[in-house]
C-alpha cells in the first residue's frame, strides 16, 4: 500500500470567506464556487468567529475589517483547542500595515495575498490547503 497524496474532489470541502467589502467578497464567492467548493461568508469578524462553529475546511480572511477584523479572528482560532483551519489573508496593505507582518508569523496562516486578487493564485491556495485539485470541466 502506497502513502502517496492523492487529491481529492474540492465537493464537500468548506471555504469561510470574511471580507467587508461587499464586492471583493462576492467576487470571491462566486470564483470560490465555481471551483465547486462549498462556501461560508461574513462581512465581519463576529461573524466569522461565528461561522467557526461550521468547521470551514479553509479560511479566506482579510485583516482590515471594523470591529474585530483579521487579528481578532486569528486569536479567536488560537484559542480553540483541536485542529484548526488553515487561513488565506487577503489584504490591499500587504506592505503597509504592522498587522500583516503580525498575521503571517500566525501559525495558522498559510499565506498572505494583496489585493487586487489573482484568481489563479487564491485558488491554487486552495486547492493546497483542502489537498484537492480542480475539477476538470467536460
Amino acid at each position: 500500500m502506497s502513502d502517496q497524496f492523492v487529491p481529492t474532489d474540492p465537493r464537500g470541502k468548506k471555504v469561510l470567506i470574511v471580507d467587508d467589502d461587499e464586492g471583493i467578497l462576492s467576487l470571491v464567492e462566486l470564483l470560490v464556487r465555481t471551483a465547486s467548493f462549498q462556501v461560508l461568508t461574513a462581512m465581519r469578524g463576529e461573524d466569522a468567529i461565528k461561522k467557526l462553529e461550521e468547521k470551514p475546511d479553509v479560511i479566506v480572511l482579510d485583516l482590515i475589517m471594523p470591529g474585530c477584523g483579521g487579528l481578532g479572528v486569528l486569536q479567536h482560532l488560537n484559542a480553540i483547542q483541536g485542529p484548526k483551519p488553515p487561513v488565506i489573508i487577503i489584504t490591499a496593505y500587504a506592505s503597509k500595515d504592522p498587522d500583516v507582518a503580525k498575521a503571517i508569523k500566525d501559525p495558522n496562516v498559510f499565506q498572505c495575498q494583496a489585493k487586487p486578487l489573482n484568481h489563479e493564485l487564491l485558488l491554487g491556495a486552495l486547492h493546497l490547503c483542502t489537498k484537492t485539485q480542480p475539477l476538470r470541466r467536460p
